[in-house]
């Protein structure tokens, strides 16, 4: 295994909406309070069906209408707001973003956009990481994340993989079944 991993990362709209999928979804699971809201709004909306007193339909009408279209916006402001992120930062056909190095003392990044300092994290520094497909996940923090995208490395897709798992123990997570 070598002993550095250099990984020049060209970031594609695809991958960037993949991630904000998972890390939205799967490891924040923000799904769970619209869903919820919506089976409670639904529930009631059933109970002032079954109780046939006067104006129940419309009762019901006016839950069923909010019980769904406050999720169907949560969801549909969500998916807006990664399609313009992914515009505005020109993703289309892919864009160099960064420069990510891995070595046995840690993670360093270079911003290839903008000059400014290397972001460096010692490997017990790193949250943690998760293979996806076509993709590693690589949390610095709760809200920062540095993907690498596979085919982009100077080593193959499954040794890049490793080197991470070896470094990070439990903390470093296949999602591919």
């Amino acid at each position: 295994m070598k002993g550095t991993i250099t990984v020049p990362v060209k970031l594609d709209e695809k991958t960037f909406k993949r991630f904000s999928r998972f890390d939205m979804f799967r490891l924040r699971k923000r799904w769970r309070r619209p869903v919820g809201f919506a089976l409670i709004l639904i529930a009631f909306a059933v109970v002032a069906l079954v109780s046939g007193k006067a104006q129940a339909a419309m009762l019901a009408s006016v839950l069923l209408v909010v019980g769904l279209g406050l999720p169907l916006v949560y969801f549909g402001t969500f998916f807006s707001q990664v399609n313009m992120q992914a515009a505005q930062r020109q993703l289309e056909k892919g864009r160099r973003v960064y420069t990510v190095k891995l070595d046995f003392d840690g993670v360093t990044v270079t911003n290839d956009q903008k000059e400014e300092p290397p972001v460096v994290l010692k490997w017990s520094e790193v949250q943690a990481a998760f293979q996806n497909k076509g993709c590693v996940y690589l949390y610095a923090n709760a809200v920062k994340a540095f993907l690498l995208p596979d085919g982009q490395a100077d080593a193959p897709d499954g040794e890049v993989w490793a080197y991470i798992a070896e470094h990070m123990g439990d903390r470093a997570k296949s999602l591919i079944q």
